[in-house]
């Protein structure tokens, strides 16, 4: 078994996936959390616990030394599109509260598709539309968890 890069990651998420977990597991909750289904540190552990398994699975399985230049990953990777989608984020974030959950993630959603390469702005236009006021209403109305629509400075909310 030789180390190369893949099993060097391998290590490194599989330490990260088990510190991660277990911080999870020993996170104190609060008396109304302990009966509640879903708690704040279930998806953290279920994300520790995926992690483990795929860093063992990548450990354990032979990675192959054989592939073509473009499945070597990293060499053929699009660090600008990337590097795009990551800003689109970080502004989708920090613009989410002023310009209100349905205009910032229409916005978002167009955006994204265009850098990722679509074209049909009607189309990107009429999905994301779709989706964010569809996310909103099942947020607002089946969760009951507000979310600021619209801009404050329309007034509507």
């Amino acid at each position: 078994m030789t180390l190369n890069i893949d099993r060097i990651v391998a290590l490194a998420i599989l330490a990260f996936s088990v510190g991660y977990g277990y911080l999870a597991w020993i996170h104190p909750l609060l008396p109304f959390e302990q009966r509640m289904p879903f708690k704040p540190n279930t998806l953290p552990l279920g994300l520790a616990v995926l992690g483990i398994i795929f860093s063992l699975a990548t450990l354990v399985f032979e990675s192959r030394d054989d592939l073509p230049e473009d499945a070597q990953g990293w060499r053929a990777f699009d660090w600008t599109r990337t590097l795009a989608l990551v800003v689109l984020m970080v502004a989708y974030a920090l613009l989410l509260r002023p310009l209100g959950y349905i205009p910032s993630t229409i916005a978002f959603l167009v955006i994204g598709g265009v850098v990722l390469g679509e074209r049909k702005l009607w189309l990107l236009g009429l999905v994301a539309t779709i989706v964010a006021i569809g996310t909103w209403y099942i947020v607002q109305q089946g969760l009951g968890i507000y979310l600021v629509p619209l801009p404050a400075f329309l007034g509507l909310n």
